[in-house]
Formats: structure tokens, C-alpha cells, sequence
């Protein structure tokens, strides 16, 4: 280990450790070493990951054991370490590396890393279109343009989650800035929602179920629609709608 002295467990004991500048390291249950950081006050750090659940970057989740060293040269102490490590290794630990960007054509296990340009990760992570929700809140408009410009959003829904209808809507948005991020939420808030034909109230589903569509294509798939039964709840009028659609394979 990098870092001698005692091995740690993680947990909510970490945040009573010293108050004091130095370096840590963080290890996974098999031990071995994730990640090298500094901190001008390693008590600070440590609530903050214990509090966020490692937010700012969720690979750190592996974290089961720590060390710790004091020292007033925490930046010049850390670039020793990662030094030995890389010298050692041949690279430097994985959570000291940036994530990997998102890709062109991605796949179902693949989850939605945000940057801000091509070499600025931000290290938020999207698991599933919910999550993608709360991040979109939260990123800088920055990220949210660059990504949109791409049609990694659409793109990322369409391929994973094989929902066609919420990837076509958010390829449609064509807005920069607070007006791009309120579009975004606003699409993946109404999925599910739909007016009602009379008197046009936004109305939740009481009910989905899945439906076939179509003869199958040369490769096998057939589309799937996912309809929902609606009862407003202003004029009690029963309506349903195709909520989402998405290609699978025929059985």
C-alpha cells in the first residue's frame, strides 16, 4: 500500500478522523487500491463522501477500506504517490483516471456519463431515464448543450431503453441554456402524461400494458407499444394513448 500506517474500514467512523490537511487512499473489498486523493482538511472530505454517497464520482462506491497520512505538502505528497503507483502499475489508479466517454453506439449495460466537452468529464453518472432527470437538474447548461448537440441524449434513450417516442421528442429540442435544460425535464416529466380531448387537463395513467404492432420485420423485430388507459380527473372523461414504443426481437 502507498500510504503506511494503519488500514481503516470505511464507513460513518470516517468522519471523526483528524481535521487536518493530508492525502488518502481509498481501496475496494479485495483491497486493492482505487484512488489517491488530497484534502486541506481530510475530516471535511470524508463526511462529504460519507453524506453524498461518492455523488461526484459513484466508482468510488467500491470503497471498503482507507489510509490516511497528515502532511502540510498534501499536492506535492499526492503527485509522489500516483508517481509510484504509475511507476509500479504502469497506470494510475482507476478513480484517478477519467471515466470513459460516452460512446457513438452504446448498449444496455452501458450507463450515461455527462461532460462538458470531449476531455471534461464531470463525473455524474445516469442509470436509467429517471436518473437522467435528476442529473439534467444539476449539470451545468455547459454539459447539457454539448451532449444535445450531439444527440447523445436521444441517441442513449433510443438504443438502451429502446423507447422511441421520448428519444424522438428530445432530438426535436432545438433550445440553448436554461431554456435547453427546462425542454429536457419537461420531456422526460410527460412521457406517461397526456391531455385529455375534452377538456385538455394533463392527466397520469391508471393503467399500462404492453401491445404488438405489426408483422414481424426480415430481421425478426416487431414493435411493441406501450399503451395507457388516462381518467381525467377534472371531467372523468376515459381515454387511452400509445405512451412509448420500442422495437424487440419476435419469439
Amino acid at each position: 500500500m502507498p500510504i503506511s500506517g494503519k488500514t481503516y474500514v470505511w464507513g460513518d467512523r470516517a468522519k471523526h478522523v483528524p481535521e487536518r490537511t493530508g492525502v488518502y487512499a481509498l481501496y475496494n473489498e479485495n483491497k486493492v487500491l482505487i484512488y489517491i486523493g488530497e484534502s486541506t482538511s481530510l475530516r471535511k472530505k470524508f463526511i462529504h463522501y460519507l453524506d453524498t454517497n461518492f455523488s461526484d464520482d459513484p466508482r468510488k462506491r467500491e470503497t471498503r477500506y482507507y489510509t490516511r497520512e497528515s502532511t502540510s505538502k498534501q499536492e506535492d505528497r499526492m503527485k509522489e504517490l500516483l508517481d509510484e503507483y504509475r511507476q509500479k502499475h504502469g497506470k494510475f489508479p482507476k478513480c484517478n483516471l477519467p471515466p470513459e466517454p460516452p460512446k457513438k453506439e452504446v448498449d444496455r449495460k452501458w450507463e450515461f456519463y455527462f461532460y462538458e466537452d470531449s476531455d471534461k468529464p464531470l463525473c455524474e453518472v445516469a442509470f436509467n431515464p429517471q436518473d437522467l432527470r435528476e442529473k439534467i437538474k444539476k449539470v451545468p447548461v455547459s454539459s447539457l448543450e454539448f451532449h444535445q448537440k450531439r444527440g447523445d441524449f436521444s441517441r442513449w434513450i433510443r438504443s438502451v431503453f429502446k423507447n422511441i417516442q421520448l428519444a424522438e421528442a428530445i432530438e426535436k429540442i432545438d433550445k440553448s441554456g436554461e431554456n435547453l435544460r427546462k425542454e429536457l425535464l419537461n420531456s422526460l416529466d410527460s412521457t406517461e402524461k397526456a391531455a385529455c380531448p375534452r377538456c385538455e387537463t394533463k392527466t397520469s395513467p391508471i393503467k399500462t400494458w404492453k401491445k404488438m404492432a405489426g408483422r414481424p420485420t426480415k430481421t425478426g423485430e416487431r414493435i411493441q407499444h406501450t399503451m395507457a388507459h388516462y381518467k381525467c380527473l377534472k371531467c372523468n372523461k376515459t381515454f387511452r394513448r400509445v405512451i412509448a414504443k420500442e422495437k424487440i426481437k419476435a419469439s
